[in-house]
């Protein structure tokens, strides 16, 4: 596995004393917005990311709105991974366990507007384990979404060439997740991404694999690949 350049190490911050929250719901987050062409998931990034920018994003007539809907898919890829590195990872199809999901999103950034959605997810979400909705957007189930459907969406229409992309920002926040079990203070510089991924794709793992899922492959990537 190649060893990475610019993982920076993250100065321990705790996130402030979290007040409840009485009656606050949010509802589960309808992804009915479909994540366009200009999504722009390539430069998107939880560690700089925060939870005011989450929040006011929320509205349906905000400028921040697809942002926003990056950020919850960047969360849910990122606890997929951090629950996976301790063994914990469970789906659910419930829609009560999606509203948890975002309930949870609402309260913690509530919280600590000023927080990166990275820390308020390690800090607060990722403390204790959650059910996560087994659907991330659309049609995407990461448990069932296999390699052989990533790369040919990727040279597929531009439609499906975007959902494969949201798909590779969510692989590499599962990645910064599973590393942050073992690794808290880390965080995975952007200008890695591509040379993950492409480990990811090539030829010797989802390339040979095409039935395979590709969160499967992203895991054991998260498993081996080294710090510099």
């Amino acid at each position: 596995m190649p060893r990475l350049r610019g993982w920076a190490s993250r100065s321990q911050r705790e996130v402030m004393m979290l007040r409840k929250l009485a009656g606050l719901t949010l509802g589960v987050f309808a992804l009915i917005l479909v994540f366009g062409t200009d999504a722009r998931s390539a430069d998107f990034s939880g560690t700089s990311f925060t939870c005011l920018q989450y929040t006011n994003g929320l509205g349906d007539q905000s400028t921040g709105r697809m942002q926003s809907n990056l950020a919850r898919l960047w969360i849910h890829g990122y606890l997929a991974g951090y629950y996976k590195g301790q063994g914990k990872l469970e789906w659910s199809a419930d829609p009560a366990d999606a509203k948890v999901f975002d309930d949870l999103i609402a309260l913690y950034c509530s919280s600590s507007p000023q927080s990166t959605i990275l820390n308020m997810a390690l800090l607060g979400i990722a403390k204790a384990p959650h059910k996560l909705p087994e659907v991330a957007f659309g049609d995407y189930a990461p448990s069932t979404y296999t390699c052989g459907q990533h790369l040919d969406a990727k040279n597929g229409t531009a439609a499906a060439a975007n959902k494969a992309d949201l798909a590779e920002m969510w692989a590499f926040a599962f990645i910064q997740g599973f590393k942050n079990v073992s690794q808290p203070d880390t965080q995975i510089g952007l200008e890695n991404k591509s040379t993950v991924i492409n480990v990811i794709l090539g030829n010797k793992v989802c390339g040979a694999n095409r039935d395979k899922p590709m969160m499967d492959y992203a895991a054991m990537v998260a498993e081996k690949v080294k710090m510099k």
